[in-house]
């Protein structure tokens, strides 16, 4: 899954939006003078996980393959990942840059 891009103006706003973020269940994976990079993780729906768990439990071990299907489902498609720099290329090309307001602040473990 491709990082949301954001651009900071300076290190004052790089930290100001890395703050607001670990505020807000984002990991801090990396982070030098000009960028950070941060994750959230999602692990799907804990109810459907419970349900799972309770069939495989009570009728067959195939509802356990469907529980990590969720699982991984809910991985992939849902973390989220943000890149925050104050570039304005990388290697020479002009990167593209996402909204802040483009990140879900509650999507994220056990959402």
């Amino acid at each position: 899954m491709k990082p949301l891009t954001i651009h900071a103006k300076n290190k004052e706003e790089l930290d100001k939006f890395t703050d607001l973020l670990e505020e807000n269940n984002f990991k801090l994976h990396s982070y030098d003078d000009n960028f950070s990079f941060l994750y959230k993780r999602a692990y799907g729906n804990w109810v459907a996980h419970l349900i799972c768990i309770i069939l495989a439990a009570t009728l067959t071990a195939w509802f356990l393959f469907g529980n990590l299907v969720l699982f991984l489902y809910a991985f992939y498609r849902n973390s989220q990942y943000v890149l925050i720099t104050t570039k304005l290329e990388n290697d020479g090309e002009k990167l593209d840059f996402d909204e802040f307001n483009e990140i879900d602040l509650d999507r994220g473990s056990f959402s």
